[in-house]
Formats: C-alpha cells, sequence, structure tokens
C-alpha cells in the first residue's frame, strides 16, 4: 500500500460555462448548518458557473441542549439564493429540488406561523424524555419498524418534551413540521414534506410509508397535524404560488418535496447502490448507503430511512465532524491549517503518545445513541502539544466513523467502494490518511463543491429528463498503510470503555 494521494486530473471542479451547459436547467437549494445555499445545474448534473449563492447562518446553542434557528430567516435566505441564481438566466427552471439538515422540528399555529424556532437535530433538551419512552416502549421492535432509535435527534421525544415542558406552544400548533416542509408552505402554499425527511423524525414506517400508531399516541399528538409524506415523483407546480409571483424565472418549474441532507449527499456524489458507500465529512459526518432493497435486520446502531417504495437510506451519522476541527483550533490556540504541515501531521505513523479523544461535543448519535455524553480526552499529559491534540481529535473522528462502519459490514458486507466528500475534508484533505487507515479500505475523495447540493437538482433532474448524467469526478484516491489497523483496532476498544464510564 502507498502513503498519501493520487491526484484527480479534474480541474473543473464539476462546474460548466453557460456555453457548455444543456438544458433543461434546474435549480438546487440545500440549508445546511453553516448556510442557506441555491445553484442552477444543468441536464447533466453540472453546476452552472456563476449561479451558485450562500446566506451564511449560525444555530443558536445554550448549555443545556439547545440548538435552534428561526425558520423563518431560513426561509428569506433561500428566496434571497434563489432570486440571485436564476437573475437574467438564460433558460428557464424547469425543477427545483431541495434539501435541509434533517430531524428538525417546527410548530405552526392555526395561521401558518411558527411558534418558535427550529428544534435541529443537535438539539438534545428532549433527552430526560428519551430515558420515560424508552421504559414505555418496546424499543427495538420500534427500531426494526421505523428504522429510527427513540433518542433526542428524532419527533417523539421532541413532541413530548414540547407537550410536558411548553404546554402554552404544544396547545397552539395544529402541525408540526419539518424545517422543509415550512419553507414549502411558506413559498409554496403547500406544507410539502418528502418521504425521506418525513422518514428522518423516526415516526415513519419504513416498509409502508405510514406514520406508527403507536407513536402518534406516545406523543399526543393528532394524526392531522404531521404533514402527509410525499415520495420525490409527488412533485408540486410552482405555477400560481408566492414563489411564482416573486421569482418568475421558476414560475413553469416543479417543486420536488424536501429531503434530508444524507440523501442529497448520497446522491450527489454518485454514491448509489449496494456497493458503494458514501461518507460526508461537514459540520456532522455520516456513513450510509442507498439501496434499491429494504433491510430486513437492522443492527442496533444504525438507521434505516424509507426514500420511496423502491429505495432505503442505511447507515448512522454523528452530530461532531467538523465541528470538531473547530473546537481543536480554537481551544488549542492552533494557527490557521494552512499554516500548518497537517498533511505531514496526518500520514506519521501512529504514535501511543497521542491523546485519546472521544469527540462527541453534541452528544452521542450513531451508535449508542447516548444523548448525555460530551467529549472526553485521556492520555494527556503536561508534554502534549497542540499538534497532538489535533492529531488525537483527528483520530477520534476516525473511530467514530469506524464504529459506524463495523455495524454497516455486519448488515451489508464490505463495500466495493468508498466515496467521499464535504467542507471539512476540503479545508484539511490530509485526514483522509488516518480515516483510510482506521477504516483498512482506500477512500476517494469527490472533486465536487456541494455534493449535497448536486443530489438534489439530481432528485429534480430525475423528475424531468432522462438524459445521463455526468461522471462524477475523484480528486484524490487515498489508500491504507499497511499494519496501521491494529492501532486504531485498538484505540477503538478504548475509545469504546472510555465513553461507556463517563
Amino acid at each position: 500500500m502507498t502513503i498519501g494521494f493520487t491526484p484527480s486530473l479534474s480541474p473543473t471542479r464539476f462546474r460548466v460555462s453557460k456555453a457548455e451547459a444543456t438544458a433543461p436547467y434546474v435549480l438546487g437549494l440545500d440549508v445546511g448548518s453553516g448556510g442557506s445555499r441555491a445553484a442552477v445545474y444543468d441536464a447533466t448534473g453540472r453546476e452552472v458557473k456563476g449561479r451558485r449563492f450562500k446566506v451564511e447562518h449560525v444555530f443558536n446553542s445554550g448549555t443545556d441542549g439547545t440548538s435552534t434557528i428561526d425558520a423563518d430567516q431560513v426561509v428569506a435566505e433561500l428566496l434571497e439564493c434563489i432570486e440571485r441564481s436564476v437573475d437574467k438566466i438564460p433558460q428557464p427552471i424547469s425543477a427545483i429540488g431541495i434539501d435541509t439538515f434533517a430531524s428538525t422540528l417546527v410548530p405552526v399555529d392555526a395561521n401558518g406561523n411558527a411558534l418558535g424556532p427550529c428544534i435541529t437535530y443537535a438539539d438534545t433538551r428532549s433527552r430526560d424524555k428519551v430515558t420515560q419512552l424508552r421504559e414505555s416502549l418496546d424499543v427495538a421492535t420500534l427500531h426494526d419498524l421505523t428504522g429510527a432509535r427513540i433518542a433526542a435527534s428524532y419527533m417523539t421525544p421532541r413532541l413530548v418534551w414540547l407537550r410536558e415542558d411548553h404546554p402554552d406552544v404544544f396547545a397552539r400548533a395544529r402541525h408540526f413540521m419539518a424545517l422543509g416542509e415550512y419553507i414549502a408552505f411558506k413559498l409554496l402554499g403547500t406544507p410539502a414534506i418528502g418521504t425521506a425527511a418525513a422518514a428522518w423524525g423516526g415516526m415513519l414506517n419504513r416498509r409502508t410509508g405510514e406514520y406508527v400508531p403507536e407513536l402518534i399516541e406516545a406523543a399526543g399528538v393528532d394524526p392531522d397535524s404531521l404533514g402527509a409524506p410525499h415520495d420525490p415523483s409527488d412533485v408540486v407546480p410552482v405555477a400560481g404560488s408566492p414563489l411564482a409571483k416573486l421569482v418568475p424565472e421558476v414560475a413553469n418549474a416543479v417543486w420536488v418535496p424536501v429531503v434530508g441532507d444524507g440523501l442529497g449527499a448520497n446522491i450527489g456524489t454518485g454514491a448509489q447502490g449496494g456497493s458503494t458507500w458514501g461518507i460526508s465529512t461537514a459540520t456532522s459526518g455520516a456513513i450510509r448507503m442507498l439501496l434499491n432493497t429494504s433491510i430486513d435486520s437492522l443492527p442496533s446502531g444504525l438507521w434505516a430511512y424509507r426514500v420511496d417504495a423502491q429505495r432505503t437510506l442505511f447507515g448512522s451519522a454523528m452530530s461532531d465532524c467538523g465541528r470538531v476541527l473547530d473546537f481543536a483550533q480554537n481551544t488549542f490556540r492552533l494557527p490557521p491549517y494552512e499554516e500548518l504541515n497537517t498533511d505531514s501531521l496526518f500520514a506519521a505513523d501512529p504514535s501511543s503518545g497521542t491523546p485519546l479523544v472521544v469527540p462527541f461535543l453534541s452528544g452521542e448519535r450513531g451508535t449508542k445513541w447516548r444523548d448525555g455524553v460530551r467529549a472526553l480526552f485521556a492520555g494527556v499529559s503536561a508534554a502534549t502539544t497542540p499538534e497532538q491534540w489535533l492529531r488525537g481529535s483527528v483520530e477520534g473522528l476516525a473511530l467514530s466513523f469506524l464504529r459506524i462502519a463495523d455495524q454497516m459490514k455486519d448488515a451489508g458486507g464490505t463495500p466495493e467502494r468508498i466515496v467521499l466528500s464535504g467542507s471539512m475534508t476540503n479545508l484539511v484533505p490530509g485526514w483522509l490518511q488516518i480515516l483510510a487507515d482506521a477504516l483498512g479500505q482506500a477512500v476517494e475523495h469527490i472533486d465536487i463543491r456541494r455534493a449535497t447540493m448536486r443530489g438534489t437538482a439530481v432528485l429534480a433532474l430525475e423528475q424531468v429528463s432522462d438524459q445521463p448524467l455526468a461522471e462524477v469526478p475523484v480528486r484524490a484516491r487515498v489508500e491504507p498503510v499497511a499494519g496501521r489497523a491494529e492501532y486504531y483496532r485498538e484505540r477503538l476498544a478504548r475509545f469504546e470503555d472510555l465513553a461507556d464510564h463517563a
């Protein structure tokens, strides 16, 4: 095995000029942890140059586990991005795809107004309700039924939390919407939620696509307060909507109901089919596999979300990925990454002197779903350098991916290919050597900016075009170094023991 990167020959970053682009045009919308974005894509799924815009935002966070964002702010951000992306565009937009960060909740009153901020995936204030629900429900059966655990990042505990801790808000709410559903309601007048986004709420039967009565009863909500799931093919015409009046360039388009960002990321990187894993490395992280079949036996640490009658998204996620890099840089007073020789630091042989880091800054999702666990550091001495802190933090991320990968292999076997994208890796690509060493398998860094948004565009293209998509370019392929996997196996055992006794 060789150390380091095999470079990509693609200098275009998968973008084309207006002269090279082919119709039909579609618009991809992406609401991520760091901002709202829009970009125009052509019929081959390539981004049209000069047509991508972003409005940055941040979550409101608190020590009690609060993680929220103003839903109306996000609507305004997206509208600005749409207007700027399609201004004076030479071709009309035929379809619009949208994703948001998953597991969101917006309580909405009878007049269609949000009763508070959107609760994000990272909000853990409902963790005490998780304990209650796990004691009163058959969690193993429900996990198999919904493909989701009873955890603070899902809808049922959050609805119980609203009902018991904020009864005034709960009593006034007529609808409990996902963020993308609320966006569609405000821009189109139709609260369209995609099946994949509804499934990510953890209350949907993954085999039938219907809400689970036992969870509706546990949450104490009216079934009509939850939006009916729409498959990607259940498009909504934009014509006659508020958006059509505000942005005439999209008046003849169709809107594909919102999906979670994880589905967008897999489709955007070309990780479709059971032989390919897609890894995301943004603020949060995940490993996913998009299957054309259902998962019969689901390991306890994983989820399986229904996309439509044919497709299932299978895998697991963690709340902290790129956030761990930010924490390391700010806490350990590291210089900017471009001033550090991170390629050399991460390519070096593993050392027992590196701190062992369990990087659960926002609680644990996959694989044990312990909402109250926080980050842990071991093996630290007065001689530990900032660079060792950073190396340990990145090793902790690799171990977090490894524990998910182990369960995925148990259920679906070893993948033939692993592709990866995300802003964290774009910032410090050298960390992929540690990830490949830990996984014991080559990792391909996809040469696309905003792969998640491209995935929503591809979903939109599926509804209006049958033209073949351009092949997704690879920026670099990183091979594991022989002999290093044993180090990470030993570290993983200590990692699990440390987290178990936190």
